[in-house]
Parts: C-alpha cells; sequence; structure tokens
C-alpha cells in the first residue's frame, strides 16, 4: 500500500513537471525572450533592455509582461516574431505525460516498467507567440498550436448577426468583421491560401442573413469561374469577369451610390442609418491588380470607398500582388481593416498592413492576420461550395440576363489603354 502511494507522488510529480515544462514554467521563457531580443538588437540607443516585469500562467499559455524601452516600438518586435518563435523552439520534444497515464496504471505488475514506458512519452512541442502592447509588452506563449482547420457551418451562420460576417477563430474565440463599424476591407494574400474562399464566406452569410437588403456588384478578374455559382442570385445586380466588364459594373454601382445620396440630401438625412433605409450595397473586387491600369476603374473605386460609407456602399478590395501599385494610397487611407492570408515578402506585408509579419504566417491555407481595433491571428473559415450551393439555392432566380458577348461594342481603347463609356440603359439601373 505504501508502495503505491509513494509511486503515485513520484508519477504525480512527474505529471506536474511535464505541465510545468510545456507552459513554459519548467524552463525559463522570460531569460530566453530577453537574450533573443538583444541578440536581434531590440535595445534603446541607450543601451536600455526589456525588463521582465511579471509572468502568469493560464490553462492555454503563459504570459511574459515587459518593460519596454523609450525609443522601441511593438512593431519591431513583431517585425522579428519569427526569431522568438524559433528561439523558443529549440528543444523539439519534450515529456508528455497526463492524469489519465497515472488512472491507466497496473500498479499489480511490473511498475518501474509502467514508469520507464511512460518516461518515453514524449511529443513534438511546438510553441507560437503572440505580441501585444498596453503601455507594457506582453507575449503570450502558447504549446499548442492555433488550429489549422475551423469548418464553416450552420451553427456559424446562425451566430451571425446584423451586417457581421465572421472572420475566423483566434486565441480568444470567435471574430466577427463589422461592416456596419468598419465600411470597407481590404483582403490581400498569396494564391491558395483562402481569400477566395472568405469572399464566398462573405457572400455566403449575406444572402442567408440579409436576403433582402443586401446588392452585390460582383468583379472576378481571375476568369469568373469563382463568383460564377452567384450569378443568377436575386442579390447579385452585376458580373464582371474582366477589365471591360468591370468599367461597367463600376459605372452602375457609382449611378446607384450617387442616386442614394441626392435622396438622402433631398430629404433631410445624413446617412442612410438616419433614414432607416436597410439596404446595403457591396462592391467585391478579387483580384484588384488586374484594373489598377485602367484609370476610370480607379477613380470609381476610391471614389465608393470615399463616399460610399454614407450611401451604405460597402467596398472588399482583394488582390494576390499587394503593392503600393495595386493598392492605391487613396484607397489605403479610407480603409481601416484588413485581412492578410500569408504573403512572399515583407513588402508586400507593409503594403497591406504597414508592417511585416504577413510573410512569416505558417504555410497554413486560413491562416490570416486580421486588423481592424487590434491586431489578430485567425484561422478564417473554410465553407465548401456544396454547404455554398444548399445555402444560396432558394436565392437563384434564373432570369434572362442580357449576354456580354457585345462589351467590346461598349467600350473603345484608346491608344493610351483607356476605355470611353457609352451610357445605355439597363435592367440594373
Amino acid at each position: 500500500m505504501l508502495f503505491e502511494i509513494l509511486s503515485s507522488v513520484v508519477v504525480g510529480g512527474l505529471v506536474g513537471c511535464s505541465y510545468l515544462y510545456q507552459q513554459g514554467l519548467g524552463g525559463n521563457d522570460s531569460r530566453n525572450i530577453s537574450r533573443i531580443a538583444s541578440n536581434a538588437g531590440l535595445v534603446a540607443k541607450d543601451g536600455t533592455k526589456i525588463r521582465i516585469l511579471r509572468r502568469r500562467a493560464y490553462k492555454d499559455h503563459v504570459e511574459y509582461v515587459f518593460q519596454l524601452p523609450q525609443g522601441l516600438s511593438v512593431k519591431q518586435f513583431r517585425e522579428k516574431i519569427d526569431r522568438f518563435q524559433d528561439g523558443l523552439n529549440a528543444k523539439k520534444r519534450v515529456l508528455d505525460i497526463s492524469a489519465a497515464d497515472i488512472r491507466n496504471i497496473n500498479w499489480k505488475k511490473d511498475f518501474v516498467c509502467q514508469l520507464q514506458e511512460l518516461m518515453t512519452k514524449k511529443r513534438n512541442l511546438r510553441k507560437e507567440i503572440e505580441i501585444e502592447f498596453d503601455g507594457t509588452l506582453k507575449f503570450r506563449v502558447y504549446t499548442e498550436e492555433l488550429t489549422s482547420r475551423f469548418d464553416y457551418d450552420l451553427t456559424l451562420l446562425e451566430s451571425t448577426k446584423g451586417w457581421k460576417v465572421p472572420i475566423g477563430i483566434s486565441r480568444k474565440g470567435l471574430v466577427f468583421h463589422d461592416f456596419e463599424k468598419e465600411y470597407n476591407l481590404i483582403v490581400a494574400g498569396s494564391p491558395g491560401y483562402g481569400k477566395t474562399v472568405f469572399l464566398k464566406n462573405a457572400i455566403t452569410t449575406f444572402v442567408a442573413k440579409q436576403t433582402r437588403n443586401v446588392n452585390f456588384f460582383l468583379i472576378d478578374l481571375k476568369g469568373g469561374l469563382a463568383f460564377n455559382r452567384f450569378k443568377g442570385l436575386e442579390q447579385v445586380r452585376g458580373l464582371a469577369k474582366n477589365p471591360l466588364e468591370a468599367l461597367m459594373i463600376l459605372t452602375e454601382a457609382q449611378k446607384k451610390m450617387n442616386e442614394r445620396i441626392e435622396y438622402l440630401l433631398q430629404n433631410g438625412f445624413e446617412d442612410v442609418t438616419e433614414s432607416g433605409f436597410p439596404e446595403r450595397y457591396f462592391v467585391v473586387i478579387d483580384e484588384a491588380a488586374d484594373i489598377v491600369h485602367v484609370r476610370e476603374c480607379q477613380e470609381i473605386i476610391e471614389d465608393i470607398a470615399r463616399r460610399g460609407r454614407g450611401a451604405g456602399f460597402r467596398l472588399v478590395y482583394c488582390t494576390q500582388y499587394p503593392s503600393n501599385q495595386a493598392i492605391s494610397s487613396q484607397v489605403r487611407q479610407t480603409v481601416n481593416a484588413q485581412l492578410c492570408f500569408r504573403l512572399r515578402t515583407e513588402a508586400a506585408s507593409r503594403a497591406v498592413l504597414d508592417e511585416g509579419g504577413a510573410e512569416l504566417l505558417p504555410r497554413i491555407q486560413g491562416r490570416a492576420i486580421y486588423w481592424s481595433d487590434e491586431r489578430k491571428t485567425v484561422q478564417t473559415p473554410y465553407i465548401s461550395n456544396e454547404f455554398i450551393n444548399d445555402t444560396i439555392h432558394p436565392n437563384i432566380t434564373f432570369k434572362a440576363r442580357k449576354e456580354d458577348n457585345n462589351a467590346e461594342k461598349q467600350y473603345e481603347a484608346n491608344s493610351s489603354g483607356k476605355y470611353t463609356l457609352e451610357l445605355e440603359e439597363t435592367p440594373l439601373s
């Protein structure tokens, strides 16, 4: 009996040590963080280094709080987050003993052999770090990776209210983007990491939750395939597949916006919220870099981003080639929210987020940085085409649409690559 008690104490101690080490308490991540910061040159000009203030252990992470020396910024630390993660992951395998392992011990058999087997039970440890600043510099060190799969389902759809769209799951829970607070959104990322999936997520959400109030002007400059399943929706006011058609759609959207603004002016309203007007219009552009050279398109996009808020117009501007040319200064200044998937270079990340970080995201589809009021790393929802079809099917109208094969006749390209628009009445008016 005494042997069993002592054995339980020993194994219990191992479980405790295993847990503490995995949480960063068995080692000393605070000293490691300080050392890595110094080696990375994150030291004030007068030689002052970050100084640990406190350490707190939570269920899924340990938080290290440092005093930030004057002259340094949290931005400098975020841009070198890979240095900290690599440095804290020098030891790849750790002891992995749980309370369940104790319960499974057969005390009637060879205890020593079972204990030796437990001591070989290890797992790969991959710590992930988040860095925040609220007057102090906070390092949150997680021993469990953020999920790499987050499926869009009916539960998520039903939890979405108003003009919000699910951005994804973060360390703190679900994250939503509210188009009534942050009216426009830039979406960027390398091909295959989740930009278009997010756009389909947003369109499907609003078709389901704001069926009678949402209108879309869709521009898919990758040939129209991504948005093809939406073209028959009664909520879609137009779908463009190339720059010529894009100018048509944008012109129609601007015309509708001007009509809405004139209505508000004539009736003494400041915006659609005051007027009680329930409809919202979304101009969604997938691969906007393909029309950056078309001056007329850019002028309309900038106009919608600048004046559209009060009229209920929202811009979702998406590109896989972010640069200062692909995202104009006018658009960047009027859009205060960004969703950025993995990018190849720090320069591309800066074009979207004004700082590096997107180039350091893991090669996981759906992993992104969302930045509005604060910066969050999220796993965006994966929405299947089957779920989309089931959700939007009641809103497919199959109404006859004018063919676009005569688009070339409606525009004439001049020698400088610009286009002259010939207006005519359409069913969208």
